[in-house]
């Protein structure tokens, strides 16, 4: 028996495949989208609804502790004096919160995994897989390295579902 020489693919049948493969590319990369701003959306939902709701009970107890506040100053000071101490204090308590929620609003990050897939395909970068010693031996990280520039550097991103095992292989 001998061996059959297969010939190599033609041009038009690489491009077909090129075709196909970043029409799927596209496609898991938008199904990753969907799912990451569905998780981030309720992320910020649940935590807008309980902070409305403490805001709502936090206020309701500044108004009463202020007035009780007030009117506790004002056995030793004038009426308008006490109301402006306590109005004072509040304006620095509004203004500490204010600072520690812009901070925390600066921590999201909207559809990481999908910025970063999306920079590794535009860039160049090629996908790898290794275990994620900190999680498990059965979970998976994806590494980019890039290979137009500096094979040593490597980016760490989390698993996503673009990366198939033809990507992974090579």
């Amino acid at each position: 028996m001998t061996a059959t020489n297969t010939p190599d693919p033609s041009l038009g049948e690489l491009f077909g495949e090129l075709g196909a493969d970043l029409s799927q590319l596209v496609r898991k990369e938008l199904e990753l989208a969907k799912v990451e701003a569905r998780e981030e959306a309720h992320r910020f939902t649940r935590g807008a609804t309980f902070g409305a709701l403490a805001g709502l009970a936090a206020l309701l107890a500044l108004v009463l502790l202020s007035m009780a506040l007030a009117w506790w100053i004002d056995e030793a000071l004038n009426t308008a004096v006490a109301f402006a101490i306590v109005g004072a204090i509040w304006v620095v308590v509004a203004a500490i919160a204010a600072a520690v929620t812009r901070s925390a609003f600066a921590e999201i990050r909207p559809l990481p995994e999908t910025k970063d897939a999306i920079k590794a395909a535009v860039t160049g970068e090629r996908a790898t897989e290794e275990p994620l010693p900190s999680i498990g031996a059965d979970s998976t990280v994806i590494t980019h390295t890039r290979q137009d520039t500096d094979p040593d550097r490597t980016t760490t991103i989390h698993p996503s579902p673009i990366h198939t095992n033809r990507e992974t292989a090579s």
